[in-house]
């Protein structure tokens, strides 16, 4: 019993002068850099940073621009234009536009108020130009029923547009044209950015990409021929009359004008406002008025809204400036 105290004694005075040596050079290391001062006597490095110490580099220092306290989207970056091709397809079209210009030049003169705004929209989503002839192969330029872009109710609701008794953003030409920009972009996107993929897409919902990616090519002919005949006929119109307006001169029609500033200015009012009231207040008709207002679909602004953006025309602005504080 002894012996086994002394073996204990003697293991326990082993492991204690095994660590009061490994322990004196640990504080010696540690008083280097954490002590009040260095071997030099100098003050201690510190993180914080002070009068007699060193200061880390700064953010800026170091080249770091400041955080934005909002998220900024980025500007988005310009597609390719859609290859406008006159194939024979595409003229089969055009001679049939052609067979009645007056009707193409009734389209076109419905759609200038709104052109220099729809393609304003196109710009801002990185989107060419000549999209918005897409419009008029969809429905003419119709602002009635689905609106120039034919959107259904599930997809207008899907980016943002309002359907309900007193309102159908669709038959709105800017308001349906930022809808489609949004969703032409997205299409674009997952299409490769392959442009007649994305028309297809477009005609034929979001999974058609995955369903007729693999008929792609470049002869456009081959591909167009292999899908359903309404997107072929879309394809076909839309290239028609895109062709058509960068030739205007040359078939009669007069020269579409992208810039033109609108005719009208487009100002906030309180909901529940009678058109007829500010039809009065701005000089102009309540015909004028439903004219430039499609989306209303009655002759009255939203009454569960604060405000909403009616257009009025731009000529009678001087009539107005009086009223304005009265909606």
């Amino acid at each position: 019993m002894r012996k086994t105290k002394s073996i204990y004694r003697v293991l326990f005075a082993v492991l204690v002068a095994w660590f009061v040596a490994g322990w004196a050079p640990t504080r010696a290391f540690a008083e280097d850099f954490d002590g009040p001062e260095g071997p030099s006597g100098a003050a201690a490095p510190s993180i914080v940073g002070n009068s007699t110490g060193f200061e880390l580099e700064t953010p800026a220092e170091a080249g770091a621009q400041p955080i934005s306290r909002s998220y900024v989207l980025p500007l988005p970056k310009p597609v390719p234009p859609f290859p406008i091709l006159l194939n024979q397809a595409v003229r089969r079209y055009v001679s049939d536009f052609m067979t009645s210009p007056d009707h193409l030049q009734d389209t076109f003169d419905r759609s200038h108020p709104y052109l220099q705004d729809m393609v304003r929209v196109l710009r801002s989503y990185g989107l060419p130009d000549d999209l918005v002839y897409l419009a008029f192969a969809e429905s003419e330029f119709s602002k009635e029923g689905q609106g120039p872009w034919q959107f259904t109710s599930e997809t207008a609701k899907r980016f943002g547009l309002r359907i309900d008794d007193y309102v159908d953003e669709r038959r709105d030409p800017v308001m349906s044209t930022k809808a489609a920009a949004e969703y032409l972009a997205t299409l674009h996107d997952e299409a490769g950015d392959d442009w007649p993929m994305t028309l297809v897409a477009w005609n034929n919902g979001d999974r058609a990409i995955n369903r007729y990616w693999s008929l792609r090519g470049h002869n456009m002919e081959r591909f167009g021929s292999r899908l359903p005949r309404r997107t072929r006929g879309l394809m076909g119109r839309f290239m028609a009359v895109a062709y058509i307006a960068h030739h205007a001169d040359s078939y009669g029609i007069t020269p579409i004008k992208l810039d033109d500033p609108p005719a009208y200015q487009v100002l906030p009012v309180t909901g529940g406002t009678p058109l007829s009231r500010i039809a009065l207040n701005h000089g102009t008709t309540l015909g004028h008025l439903r004219e430039l207002n499609p989306a209303l679909l009655r002759d009255i602004v939203p009454p569960d809204l604060r405000s909403y953006s009616v257009r009025v025309p731009v000529e009678s602005e001087a009539h107005a400036g009086g009223n304005q504080a009265e909606f």
